[in-house]
């Protein structure tokens, strides 16, 4: 009877101990794996984070004497690192009239009334992509949104233009409100609603409650906050295509000469960026302490367990040795039995495993961050298998060897 046999008839022989070690084998494994792929589902995410959440700064420069010029924003744009996705802001208040001079009715009901018939202007390049439709609720329901090619344009609230008899086409004057006289005229192209209230309305400024707020472009509010015919802002608010980078290139930025940067107010953009890459740094030390936790139970219960049945078997093997057979054909037995055991649980590790990520992404991973999708790697299943069967083979021909060396006149010395 060769070794082959002899291994197949042991193995279906000794049915307990063959679904026992096959059950260890499965469940380590399976966890192996599961902790494998949530670890590198996080370095793939963690890369995909940098590239798909948006970060970048703001840059406050109402202190300089003319804000953001063209000349300074094509500096900070030409910057390595620095997307061409930015956008530019002003904001200031004025006092609303026709054009003939007429001043035109606001809000004034609700609130603190500091300016009579005024309220903020607020400059765009883009209109849609303003806090204000973006998140607190604007919306446009006629007409068009404010954008860089459109000069001296208006979008007014309905309640505004309902009160005032004003539709899209009609002209009115933006005037300067500390009384220099300024004043600029501007064409409805859009009437926008609010879906909600001004929060607190009791307790805000008059020119601040949604009714009173105008939105125009860049140039008007140039003309009326800096008195030049020009894009000039107050705001910029730049992306970065590495959130990694946001330091360096604020630093590169403050390098652009006749600017007074000390004078200016930076606001990272980067609280998105950072919570999400500390929720995945967070999944991965616990994942990476679990790797290890299950690595080393897992070999001390494997190579236990292989060692003391190993040595339960000590009389077999010296029966096996008094007839003749080899030392070699003992070890390449043990070797075929572990394969007959481990191989197919390795194997059913990977459909378990892929069951087992779904659950833990569903149940938990999805309630600490989004980022990460999880998925059973081929590359991981290989390396827990490969890794797997190293040990267990290294442990079960040491432990044989160690005893196909006793001669079996001692092992049978030592039986009563």
């Amino acid at each position: 009877m060769n070794f082959v046999k002899r291994a197949y008839l042991y193995t279906t022989r000794k049915k307990v101990r063959t679904i026992l070690l096959f059950s260890i084998i499965l469940i380590m494994a399976t966890l192996l794996i599961v902790c494998f792929s949530i670890n590198s589902s996080s370095d793939m995410a963690n890369a995909n984070v940098r590239k798909a959440l948006k970060c970048g700064f703001t840059v406050n420069a109402k202190t300089l004497e003319k804000g953001l010029d063209k000349n300074i924003v094509n500096q900070i744009l030409n910057i390595d690192g620095i997307t061409d996705s930015y956008n530019l802001r002003s904001y200031t208040v004025a006092a609303y009239s026709d054009v003939s001079n007429n001043k035109l009715k606001t809000r004034d009901d609700v609130g603190l009334k500091v300016y009579e018939n005024a309220g903020r202007v607020v400059g765009d390049r883009y209109s849609e992509k303003d806090n204000y439709f973006t998140e607190e609720g604007f919306k446009l329901i006629n007409g068009e949104h404010i954008t860089t090619d459109k000069k001296q344009v208006a979008l007014v609230h309905e309640d505004f233009a309902n009160n005032n008899n004003l539709k899209i086409g009609d002209y009115i004057v933006l005037n300067n409100i500390e009384g220099n006289e300024i004043g600029v005229e501007v064409q409805i192209i859009g009437i926008f609603t609010s879906t909600r209230k001004s929060d607190s309305e009791e307790y805000m400024d008059t020119t601040n409650l949604f009714e009173n707020i105008i939105f125009t472009d860049l140039n008007t509010t140039s003309n009326l906050i800096y008195e030049t015919d020009s894009d000039n802002s107050q705001y910029g608010d730049f992306e970065v295509e590495d959130p990694g980078e946001l330091d360096n290139l604020i630093s590169e930025m403050k390098k652009i000469e006749n600017v007074n940067w000390d004078n200016c107010k930076i606001t990272k953009n980067d609280s998105n960026f950072k919570n999400t890459k500390e929720a995945l740094e967070g999944i991965q030390k616990i994942v990476s302490t679990a790797i290890i936790v299950i690595f080393i139970i897992s070999i001390i219960l494997i190579v236990l367990i292989l060692n003391l049945w190993t040595k339960h078997r000590i009389n077999e093997i010296a029966i096996l040795l008094s007839v003749g057979i080899s030392k070699k054909d003992i070890i390449w037995q043990q070797i075929i039995e572990i394969l007959m055991v481990s191989v197919p649980a390795f194997i059913l590790s990977y459909f378990t495993s892929s069951i087992a990520t779904k659950i833990v992404d569903s149940k938990l991973i999805s309630s600490i961050t989004n980022s990460i999708e999880i998925s059973v790697n081929i590359f991981d299943w290989l390396l827990v298998s490969g890794i797997g069967l190293l040990i267990i083979l290294v442990s079960t021909i040491i432990s044989i060897y160690q005893i196909t060396k006793i001669k079996p006149r001692d092992i049978f010395s030592k039986i009563d």
